[in-house]
């Protein structure tokens, strides 16, 4: 990909009269499609949808390439509608948006700990550290492998292997982003709602907000639809002849390659429906739960706890070194992240394994989707982090000052 500059003329031409900003909007919206275009010609991503919101209005919906490129998979147009896999953006567009309800309606607590039958040994996590990524918990363990060797849908005993594997740190002694303390945080939302995950975040958040069939979970088999992007392909030829960890699961999934069901393989031991992965959704979806946070509007809370559980979710942690808020993630201080320096300091975001993101600028009040499916046909490709910058630096141009 190359070098997407702005230059002299067209920075000018922002600050003159609406006709002329208009004429420079479409310059930028021709550099993004440009940008987008280019990382699909180049094996980045086979296909990607973007969205850039400002201001109450949308700057920018592209959709470019195609949903699958190698294997069984049928390749597709990609369109505003292709679904594709959230991966971790689960984390925050599920879980850390239910747990944030129950803070507003008093159901929950920050200094709340872990509760009992959910516990590591005998340590009880608090619902903050698990949120910052700050309980000392290790960052991942693939319990679909020996000495685990976990099938589909096997719920309980994934959680009881979570729960006596040792930490890597004290707690809040260093941020580890962990996938193992949101598997908990689904559970512990589930114990308190009285239904699994999906359920509660269908009834609770998507219903309400509109969005149900924008977002929502897997399962155990996969989804029955023709529009939803590929994600791996499971060919040891892909890998030098070499059988991966992850292919004995994949093999009972009965998928060569891994379209509608959910590709994080500890999600499919939780039956694809965990609290760190399983969500599947289309970019206006995605976009409908970051304005909902945005404006302060999440399902259930009146006007005052809104602006309250904002204020709490978005303040920085305060584990030294750590760029996290609740659940959210902060942008890096010297631009070494996935925004690069687009966004202001009080953006919060998430990234998701499968090439997807969301990030929210409350000082612009702009939203910032991007979903690919970067993991086709392997996830061995490390690229997306230059699209994603070159994303970012270009869209919040575009968005404006």
């Amino acid at each position: 990909m190359g070098t997407y500059e702005i230059g002299p003329a067209l920075a000018s031409a922002l600050a003159k009269p609406q006709w002329v900003r208009q004429a420079a909007w479409v310059v930028g919206r021709e550099s993004l499609d440009l940008l987008l275009r280019e990382a699909v010609a180049a094996g980045v991503t086979p296909g990607c949808v973007a969205l850039v919101w400002r201001d109450q209005s949308l700057c920018y919906a592209g959709a470019h390439g195609v949903t699958a490129r190698v294997g069984a998979a049928e390749p597709r147009p990609v369109s505003l509608d292709t679904i594709y896999d959230l991966a971790s953006l689960t984390k925050v567009l599920c879980t850390t948006t239910l747990v944030a309800r129950a803070v507003g309606l008093g159901q929950l607590r920050l200094d709340d700990r872990l509760p009992r039958g959910l516990e590591i040994g005998e340590y009880r996590p608090t619902l903050q550290d698990l949120l910052e990524h700050a309980s000392g918990l290790v960052a991942h363990r693939e319990f679909f492998h020996a000495p685990w060797s976990l099938g589909i849908d096997q719920r309980e005993a994934l959680l009881a292997a979570v729960r006596v594997v040792p930490l890597a740190a004290a707690p809040r002694e260093r941020a580890i982003y962990t996938d193992l303390g949101f598997l908990l945080l689904g559970a512990w939302l589930e114990q308190l709602g009285g239904a699994r995950l999906d359920r509660l975040f269908a009834e609770q958040i998507t219903r309400p907000l509109g969005l149900a069939d924008l977002v929502f979970f897997g399962g155990a088999t996969p989804l029955e639809r023709d529009d939803v992007a590929a994600t791996e392909v499971y060919d040891a030829q892909l890998h030098g002849g070499e059988a991966q960890n992850w292919y004995a699961i994949r093999e009972a999934a009965g998928q060569p390659v891994a379209r509608g069901l959910v590709h994080d393989d500890n999600c499919l031991v939780m039956g694809g429906v965990a609290g760190h992965a399983g969500l599947f959704g289309a970019a206006m979806g995605v976009l409908g739960l970051a304005r909902a946070w945005l404006e302060r509007r999440i399902p259930g809370l009146d006007t005052d706890a809104g602006a309250q559980v904002w204020e709490a979710f978005t303040t920085p942690s305060t584990v030294a070194g750590s760029t996290r808020r609740l659940g959210f993630d902060g942008v890096s201080p010297d631009g070494s992240g996935s925004t690069g320096t687009a966004l202001s300091a009080g953006a919060i975001g998430h990234l998701g394994f499968t090439g997807t993101s969301v990030w929210i600028d409350p000082v612009t009040a702009g939203i910032y989707v991007l979903l690919s499916n970067r993991v086709h046909p392997t996830r061995d490709n490390p690229r997306i982090r230059e699209l994603r910058r070159g994303f970012h630096e270009l869209a919040a141009r575009l968005a404006g000052p």
